[in-house]
């Protein structure tokens, strides 16, 4: 479908919008704003009435841009950076709580804090692992319900691929009381790398239903008929059209249900004590303490490392995992 040229009255008010922002902004940070975030945010100012120029030059151009979209992408990285930054400062500050959102020190104190704290690393560990088993074992399950829900004409599927979907965006603390007290009473494991596992799979399951579901639907499924009906084996099938076509959006699937998996913290902490926590867990109690900013920080922007490092390598399939739409 051939994108429509954007009219020259919302072009027009994307700019007016983009002045006044900027420009508000800008006295802000001149009047109350201390240096050397007041630089920051008269650069931001800057960017943004400068928008709104390029607005007004565009206005009347044929060419398929939108100024909604340019200052869209603008808030994304501010109020993607801005939090980054701080999270820098905190990291970098020497031990001590930041005064401006600039970094004023670079010592990394943070870092070296975490690489020395023993507690984090069993924490982070004991989340991973915990993480990383209960998707496995949510992974057979729901790859089934996922080929039930595509394949056949089964009257509930609809309803199925809500609850799977509810269930996924359900906040864990809903669940944490009844699964947690479930997995205490029923006493089968004293392990709390399978505690948390178990609870856990009321989240891995559901969302790996959600994702698999949504990459199977775009599998070549007339390809495989056809390659039945020449006589191919199942094994055939599999390892020469499903898996190169399918097979990578199911690992992506799979390492999104663990990166979501490991950041609950209301299901592993009813199950978990003192002596063996889960990193999210383990950081909200060290951010009570005034003196822990810097290594809480350090440990987030670590954290984030493999997530952005995912989210930089299959960017397409992420977006179609997560937002894909089912018929």
């Amino acid at each position: 479908m051939t994108p429509t040229i954007p009219s020259v009255r919302s072009r027009l008010s994307a700019a007016l919008v983009a002045f006044v922002v900027g420009f508000g902004l800008a006295n802000l940070a001149i009047f109350t704003i201390p240096p050397p975030d007041q630089v920051l945010w008269v650069v931001v100012a800057g960017v943004l009435m400068l928008t709104s120029a390029w607005g007004v030059l565009v206005a009347d151009s044929p060419r398929r841009v939108s100024v909604w979209a340019v200052l869209g992408a603008e808030a994304f990285a501010v109020f993607t950076l801005v939090p980054l930054l701080w999270l820098v400062a905190l990291t970098t500050g020497g031990g001590s709580t930041p005064t401006s959102l600039w970094p004023e020190v670079w010592s990394g104190s943070g870092f070296r804090e975490l690489a020395d704290d023993a507690v984090l690393r069993e924490a982070a560990v004991l989340s991973v692992a915990a993480a990383g088993l209960a998707t496995l074992l949510a992974a057979l399950p729901a790859l089934g319900l996922a080929l039930l829900l595509v394949r056949s004409r089964w009257r509930f599927r609809r309803f199925v691929r809500v609850a799977a979907g509810t269930a996924a965006l359900l906040p864990a603390v809903a669940l944490a009381v009844g699964a947690g007290d479930l997995v205490l009473r029923a006493d089968l494991v004293s392990s709390p790398l399978l505690r948390v596992t178990i609870v856990q799979l009321a989240i891995a399951v559901p969302l790996a239903t959600w994702v698999f579901v949504t990459a199977l639907h775009a599998a070549p499924w007339s390809l495989v008929e056809a390659a039945r009906v020449d006589g191919a084996r199942g094994r055939t099938v599999l390892v020469r059209v499903l898996l190169p076509t399918v097979g990578p959006a199911l690992l992506v699937g799979l390492a999104l249900t663990v990166v979501v998996t490991a950041q609950d913290l209301a299901l592993a902490t009813s199950v978990t004590g003192s002596q063996a926590t889960t990193l999210p867990a383990a950081l909200f109690d060290r951010a009570r303490d005034p003196g822990s900013v810097a290594v809480v920080a350090a440990t987030g922007l670590c954290w984030g490392v493999p997530v952005a490092v995912l989210a930089l390598v299959a960017p397409r399939t992420i977006t179609r995992l997560l937002g894909g739409s089912y018929r």
